[in-house]
């Protein structure tokens, strides 16, 4: 999640307009700005904005402008890792590294990810229900293996591949290696990186997956979870009326052709753009009231339960800063607590929902604030999206919102 904030030193009211755009989240907008910008401006928020968008190719030769144009520019040099990783050439991403970082140690999830490169395999559409588990309402699984072992997987947009607490990658047969500090909500806490061999999802199997690992995920947070990166190996459809999950290959029309078929008489109600930073931070435009410009990081991983009033407890849907809220007309008082209705209708794209549940981050600062300079003003989770039948396209990068069928 590094900030990309370099630009905010460009010269020339068109690159500085280009920049403001990009911050903001009006990822179009800066594109075509940054048109007008000099050429080494235009070629590093050209890089930004195609590699949000998953045009890693494009942002690639953009990266390869910049640097031929500023060569003491690093900022790019870890999204460009990424990109490369997204376009599965993990050779590539380390050799870039090793090139890049100097004398710096290699993270050694690259080193794994190029002595094990990742693969999936799926030739028809798969249909998992849901598994029946305390936590299914509020964070849906499936059934799984790993590494031979049955599992439960939880569905959480806010993970990565494979995420589990480091005595169960130990009783999985995963090895550990030491990745550094990182956040695991708000928490920071050590991480730890290996893989899995084998991860099956009915008839999907994918070998050599990523695993990051984290002492906090134990006792009753001991869960294995799937993240944003297995889900994008896939035409993905989490389907929260029907209570399962459809997996098919990507890139192949029959098979989408067949997987949407078995959405027939589920209405579409909106298709909404997504923006991807990183490995696997999405994050689309939505809104909180009469706001309609702000920036939602869609994690449908957050187990917030709360009660208000002696009202029955809920699920919060969103969780920010009491700053925030503020800022969006909530009274300072309301703000303050740790959990609360609110009348505002909450908004992703067009959809909107009111009379929701919210939560308030007990830390100033969200570790999750900005995703390459752009500004993120909050969490947008589970009990907004699972009105819906949610269909993930990493192919257009687009999501796909469903309602139930209706009636006869």
């Amino acid at each position: 999640m590094s900030r990309v904030s370099r630009g905010w030193l460009a010269r020339g009211a068109p690159a500085r307009a280009a920049w403001r755009a990009w911050a903001r989240g009006d990822i179009d907008e800066a594109e075509r700005l940054a048109a007008h910008a000099g050429h080494r401006q235009q070629a590093h928020l050209r890089f930004l904005t195609g590699y949000v968008r998953g045009n890693y190719e494009q942002a690639l030769t953009h990266y390869d402008t910049l640097h031929h144009l500023d060569p003491a520019c690093t900022e790019l040099d870890e999204p460009a890792a990424h990109a490369l990783l997204h376009l599965d050439r993990p050779a590539e991403a380390y050799d870039h590294m090793q090139r890049r970082r100097g004398k710096r140690p290699t993270p050694p999830g690259l080193v794994s990810r190029m002595n094990h490169p990742l693969s999936s395999r799926l030739d028809h559409t798969a249909a998992l229900p849901f598994a029946d588990h305390v936590l299914a309402p509020y964070l849906p699984a499936v059934d799984a293996t790993v590494n031979g072992h049955p599992v439960h997987a939880h569905i959480d947009t806010g993970g990565t591949f494979l995420v589990m607490g480091t005595t169960r990658a130990d009783a999985l047969g995963i090895q550990l290696t030491y990745g550094g500090r990182n956040h695991h909500g708000t928490t920071r806490t050590d991480r730890y990186t290996g893989t899995a061999k084998e991860l099956t999802l009915g008839d999907a199997v994918l070998t050599n997956v990523p695993v990051d690992a984290m002492p906090t995920l134990s006792d009753d947070q001991d869960l294995v979870i799937i993240g944003t990166n297995v889900l994008q190996r896939f035409l993905t459809t989490i389907d929260y009326p029907r209570r399962r999950l459809l997996l098919s290959p990507r890139r192949d029309p029959q098979q989408a052709a067949e997987h949407l078929a078995l959405l027939n008489g589920r209405p579409e109600v909106a298709r909404i753009p997504f923006y991807l930073w990183a490995d696997h931070y999405m994050f689309a435009r939505g809104g909180f009231g009469t706001r309609q410009d702000l920036n939602f990081f869609i994690d449908s991983g957050l187990v917030y339960i709360g009660q208000e009033d002696g009202s029955p407890p809920r699920q919060a849907c969103l969780y920010t800063t009491a700053r925030r809220y503020r800022s969006w007309g909530v009274h300072r008082a309301r703000a303050a607590r740790p959990h609360f209705s609110v009348d505002e209708p909450i908004h992703l794209g067009p959809l909107r929902q009111s009379d929701q549940f919210v939560a308030t981050t007990p830390t100033r600062h969200m570790p999750w604030a900005s995703f390459g300079g752009v500004r993120i003003d909050g969490l947008l989770s589970h009990s907004f999206l699972d009105k819906y039948t949610w269909t993930l396209d990493f192919d257009r990068h687009e999501y796909t919102f469903r309602h139930p069928a209706t009636p006869a």
